[in-house]
């Protein structure tokens, strides 16, 4: 059985979420009886130093402090890791290059539930660095040819703010979830045919 490193802690609650949702995956597709659990191995990082990187557009540094925990991760035994985490894949190109390690990206992920459900056009909600950057819509139009949606104008400053000031910080308000609405509603009346919460906490958030 391979070994699964998660890098968490970007931010802590989606690191719960992840540790959650593999262990139940496993549990459906395994058939065990709920006793057998995957081989998971968890590297905690400092989100204050991450952020602090983010906001002064270093993703070197975001890049680098990243795979610092995957080779901690491979020195404890992961065969691959991931990122709890859909914002620090940004820096993915620095991670894959600096990690001995194989890295599943998010982004595919997304994109085959996508494709497989027949869709064309997908709405996307994230961080402002997700929504301004290239790794999430540009991957998802280069690689699956989908018209990629961003939220725009308030919707994007109400989740933006939501996620630093709220949501990473473990605070779920219902207030909070009807912005997300008038935000996912303003991307349908755009022609999004799905929505893409993208970020751990956001899915958390609206159920």
């Amino acid at each position: 059985m391979k070994t699964i490193g998660i890098v968490g802690g970007i931010a802590w609650p989606s690191s719960l979420f992840f540790y959650k949702a593999i262990n139940e995956y496993f549990k459906d597709r395994t058939q065990s009886n709920g006793l057998h659990t995957p081989n998971l191995i968890l590297a905690q990082t400092n989100f204050a130093l991450i952020e602090e990187a983010q906001s002064e557009g270093n993703w070197d540094d975001v890049g680098r402090l990243l795979a610092g925990e995957a080779a901690n991760l491979k020195a404890a035994g992961a065969d691959l890791f991931l990122l709890a985490c859909n914002t620090l894949y940004t820096a993915d190109e620095y991670i894959i290059k600096h990690s001995e390690l194989p890295m599943l990206h998010i982004v595919d992920a997304t994109a085959n539930k996508v494709v497989q459900r027949g869709y064309k056009t997908v709405g996307l909600l994230g961080s402002r660095y997700t929504i301004t950057g290239a790794y999430f819509a540009d991957r998802l139009k280069k690689k699956n040819n989908l018209k990629v949606l961003v939220a725009d104008g308030v919707h994007a400053r109400n989740v933006h703010n939501a996620l630093y000031q709220e949501l990473a910080k473990n605070i779920f308000l219902p207030e909070t979830r009807t912005k997300f609405k008038a935000a996912m509603e303003a991307l349908v009346a755009r022609g999004a045919e799905i929505v893409v919460l993208g970020c751990t906490e956001f899915g958390m958030l609206v159920k």
